[in-house]
């Protein structure tokens, strides 16, 4: 029991691992849009009621998913250490 259970943790983080460049890109995305937004002076709310409804699908999905949580906390924390220096 114990073996199967390390299994499906091992390939939880492996996935996870896996994730991690593909939701990096997705932060970081989403990080340039909410800087765009804030010089045009949208709020989030604003933003995501300007996003089409296929957008919405698919943020909702990246965000929401029990699946990516680690691999989004992981891909939010390189995106926060390669860019602590860069002015906002």
């Amino acid at each position: 029991m114990d073996k199967v259970f390390f299994i499906f943790i091992g390939g939880y983080i492996l996935l996870s691992l896996i994730l991690v460049p593909f939701q990096y890109r997705y932060v970081e995305q989403m990080e340039k849009m909410r800087r765009e937004n804030e010089k045009k002076g949208k709020s989030q709310g604003e933003m995501m009621e300007d996003m089409g409804f296929e957008e919405q699908v698919l943020h909702a999905n990246a965000q929401g998913s029990m699946l990516f949580i680690l691999a989004n906390i992981l891909a939010t924390i390189v995106y926060k250490v390669k860019n602590r220096n860069k002015a906002v």
